[in-house]
């Protein structure tokens, strides 16, 4: 009980508080192991743990981050992958590392971790300035399928041997000329500072109606659901 509270305050390293059903049940469905799971009076969970308790709904409600909470919470162990450790996964897969650079909204930071372990992106990198992956509003966002990469945190010094392109609102050659297929990385900055970096080949979305740029996520998702179409061509 203790140990659950701490967790809802403050992430432990190596381990992550999971909430809801989904999450819980993606997680142990990506292999990731469960130490505990609580379950609020009344519901249930068919996901196994070595512990499982029930909490009554006041101090499961107490515990909870979500306006509403859906009844099961468990607590993951959570493997801290390095930097090389991402680059080789993901040069053994023949992918562009996913690489974020200063996206400090969790709910960005889980979406763009769905959408590359939909798209088939093995691995990701966070450079400093990034929310936690493993926090708990990054792991709803991503639903669980932030457990299905290799996620690692790194330094710009970390990646120096990779070849890579940095996605911008503008100034980059068009996404349909850049061979990002072919990139050691693809790196994605937010959208209130955009890249740390300079001297970056670039990729640029082309837009219409006057829109300046593309929410992170959503940069995200058209480039690797595009790296995904020609890597399967």
């Amino acid at each position: 009980m203790r140990r659950l509270q701490r967790l809802a305050r403050r992430r432990e390293p190596g381990f992550a508080l999971l909430e809801g059903p989904r999450v819980v049940a993606e997680a142990a469905a990506a292999g990731v192991e469960l130490e505990l799971i609580a379950v609020r009076e009344g519901d249930d969970s068919l996901v196994d743990a070595p512990r499982r308790i029930t909490l009554s709904r006041g101090v499961f409600r107490s515990i909870s981050q979500t306006v509403t909470p859906q009844g099961v919470i468990a607590i993951a162990k959570v493997r801290e992958w390095t930097a090389g450790e991402a680059i080789e996964v993901a040069r053994a897969h023949r992918w562009p590392l996913v690489v974020l650079d200063r996206v400090q909204d969790p709910g960005n930071v889980g979406a763009i971790c769905r959408t590359a372990a939909a798209a088939g992106a093995p691995a990701l990198a966070l450079l400093d300035g990034c929310a936690d992956p493993y926090g708990a509003k990054s792991v709803r966002a991503s639903a669980g399928n932030v457990f299905r990469l290799t996620v690692a945190r790194a330094r710009w010094e970390d990646l120096a041997g990779l070849d890579g392109y940095g996605a911008a609102a503008t100034g980059g050659a068009p996404l349909a000329e850049a061979p990002i297929e072919k990139a050691g990385m693809i790196i994605l900055g937010s959208e209130a500072h955009g890249l740390s970096k300079e001297n970056l080949k670039l990729v640029t979305v082309p837009l219409g109606g006057g829109v300046e740029s593309l929410n992170v996520a959503a940069a995200a998702a058209l480039l690797l659901f595009e790296i995904r179409r020609r890597l399967a061509a």
